[in-house]
């Protein structure tokens, strides 16, 4: 066995309790919008929550065009011979400096454009915002060394400082220095470049040119998911364009706030992928063992227990997130969660492609889903119906699945079981649907809310004693 193919099999059986801690720095990464919207909501007027609420999904989402696909191409790298680790911490570094000059041109063509229209002082947090945007990339950067290396607790401090204390920062400037979106988005940065310079120390990033022809060919694979980064970002953030444009950063403002509905569960599924990819990304398409076909499995039960968790408890969280909020933003918040299904399958179908470097098809794929999306989307959009909006989205994320899961069985049937993405794709729709047939009444939300626990206990129980739910974290 080849030094490259033992350090795979180690990383396939990384500790179960990483798993808890990726969660643990999911939770921590949700909490704090969640804790912390309520009260800023509450706090400004409906045009500076507006645009909180913009610059909060813009960070989310840009880092996606800012990243580039770098962070899997530096794990993937982490396994490639022995020089892996020095190869990885090479491409870290140039992906720090590459995030941050991104980050600065988005800056300045954001800061020209505003004054050029007159309107810097209140474009002034997404300004702020695209600033955040550059440290982030450079913290994704280290990140993606430090879960190759199996430093979760590191990985779990790190996130923490970067999303729960920003949050927690911009509440704070809120309430004691000033009630603008500015205000909170300054204060969020501060602690954002604070993190990033702790991730600098703790990763060690190398010589950016270190290797030869190394930079040229992560580019290489890494070029084609530029296109198909702008296409998701625009699948993730277009509405919030899109209404805004359409009705003003106010009424986006009633979306925004059920959004944390889908980007809890994503928050979720992307703490879970730190382990997902990197056991993927070591195997690079060979799995003779089934220890990536568990991943999926894994996944798949993630999705729907998503789906049922966040769909149930929809109504109590949304009187929680927005005051009074209408029967259509309930029933938005209901529906939201089913997208999270749709977007496991399509990062599994996408981190296979990784693994194997075939990322070409990835140019074309997402883009057209994305330009079906938007075209659709702009109906509903038009005539201001918010769940309309929503459903679409859902729709979309369902249909990219699929889209990924057929690109990367064309290369391997064993790259990825059509059989249970598709009855999770399905399970998941299902559950969202019928919880839109359920009454919106605010007790009835906390009734179905407590059922979900009850029904997860079980679960957990029933697996625990049968020994299933230690097979598949072990």
């Amino acid at each position: 066995m080849s030094r490259e193919s033992g350090e795979a099999v180690a990383v396939t059986a990384a500790p179960a309790s990483h798993r808890f801690l990726y969660l643990l720095a999911a939770v921590a990464q949700g909490a704090g919008p969640l804790i912390t919207q309520p009260f800023v909501q509450r706090t400004l007027d409906p045009e500076q929550w507006g645009r909180v609420s913009f610059s909060i999904s813009l960070v989310s989402v840009a880092l996606i065009v800012i990243l580039v696909g770098l962070p899997l191409i530096i794990t993937r790298a982490y396994f490639d011979g022995p020089d892996g680790p020095r190869k990885a911490a090479s491409l870290s570094a140039f992906g720090i400096l590459q995030s941050a000059g991104l980050g600065l041109l988005g800056v300045g063509a954001a800061v020209a454009l505003a004054a050029a229209a007159g309107r810097l002082a209140d474009d002034l947090s997404t300004v702020i915002a695209l600033a955040v945007v550059g440290l982030l990339g450079g913290i994704q950067m280290c990140l993606s060394v430090l879960r190759a290396q199996h430093r979760a607790l590191a990985f779990v401090g790190i996130t923490i400082g970067a999303q729960t204390l920003g949050h927690l920062a911009g509440l704070a400037a809120v309430l004691l220095v000033s009630r603008t979106a500015a205000a909170y988005m300054g204060a969020f940065a501060v602690v954002v470049a604070l993190t990033s310079a702790a991730s600098l120390v703790a990763s060690r990033p190398g010589r950016p040119f270190a290797f030869p022809g190394l930079v040229g060919s992560a580019l290489r694979t890494s070029a084609p998911m530029l296109p198909h980064s702008v296409a998701l970002v625009l699948m993730l953030q277009g509405e919030s364009f899109i209404l805004t444009a359409l009705h003003g950063p106010a009424f986006y403002g009633r979306y925004g706030a059920m959004l944390p509905m889908a980007l809890g569960p994503l928050a979720v599924i992307m703490a879970l992928a730190n382990v997902w990819e990197t056991a993927i990304l070591a195997h690079r398409g060979d799995d003779a063992k089934g220890a990536v076909r568990r991943i999926m499995v894994e996944g798949v039960a993630v999705g729907v227990a998503l789906a049922v968790a966040a769909s149930a408890s929809a109504v109590l969280a949304a009187n929680i997130l927005a005051h009074d909020p209408t029967i259509e933003q309930l029933q938005l918040a209901r529906i939201m969660p089913a997208m999270a299904m749709g977007y496991i399958v399509f990062l599994l179908g996408t981190t296979q492609l990784v693994a194997i470097g075939r990322t070409r098809l990835m140019a074309l794929v997402t883009p057209v889903v994305a330009v079906l999306d938007l075209g659709v989307m702009l109906i509903p959009a038009s005539t201001g119906s918010l769940f309309w909006v929503g459903a679409t989205k859902v729709l979309a994320f369902v249909l990219l699945g699929v889209a990924y899961m057929a690109a990367a069985r064309r290369h391997g049937r064993h790259l990825m079981d059509a059989k249970i993405m598709v009855v999770g794709l399905v399970a998941s729709v299902a559950v969202c649907a019928l919880m839109l047939l359920l009454p919106t009444d605010f007790w009835f939300g906390v009734g179905t809310f407590a059922a979900a626990l009850l029904a997860f206990a079980a679960a957990a129980l029933w697996l625990w004693r049968s020994g299933r739910l230690k097979a598949v974290i072990g």
